[in-house]
């Protein structure tokens, strides 16, 4: 009976935070064998490329588990440049990533050095664990993981605190 209900738990724990947070194995499972590495963004310290379901995936690790995932949509015509991702395949991913989350996206236009307006799209969570922006110009939506900037901001704080004991 406890090993039934601490199962229950598990599963139900995990589906919080749906993606983020996987390891490189449930990653794995999810999206298949990255196509290849890339480098990563702080402060993942290793990412790979992945392909499903018509959709790029970058995803870095941090501390052995995913710490952002980027999406961006292959143009089938053009392979080297990308599609929108529609609010609903935003808002989807959002999900997945951030179950029971309240959220609310604000658009910024934006100008490129040619002059083209695009928009940054910021997502508020409700939760200030999980970040997302959706960036017009490169097509590219990222959801990342808070925590380990919170675990960094922590110690920086400490450490400044003991530099300063004394004065």
């Amino acid at each position: 009976m406890r090993t039934a209900v601490l199962f229950c738990f598990l599963v139900l724990s995990a589906s919080a935070f749906a993606r983020l947070d996987e390891t490189v194995p449930d990653i794995e499972a999810r999206y298949g064998k990255p196509l290849k590495g890339v480098k990563a963004e702080s402060p993942a310290t290793v990412a790979g490329l992945y392909e499903k379901n018509g959709l790029r995936i970058t995803v870095g690790f941090c501390q052995n588990k995913s710490c952002y995932e980027q999406f961006q949509k292959p143009d089938p015509k053009n392979p080297n440049s990308y599609l929108e991702l529609s609010e609903t395949e935003r808002s989807q991913l959002i999900d997945a990533n951030c179950k029971g989350c309240g959220w609310h996206g604000h658009a910024e236009p934006m100008t490129t050095s040619d002059g083209r307006i695009y928009y940054l799209t910021t997502y508020k969570l409700s939760n200030e664990l999980v970040s997302a922006v959706y960036d017009g110009d490169k097509k590219v939506f990222t959801i990342r993981s808070l925590v380990v900037e919170h675990q960094n901001a922590e110690i920086e704080k400490k450490r400044q605190q003991e530099n300063l004991k004394g004065f």
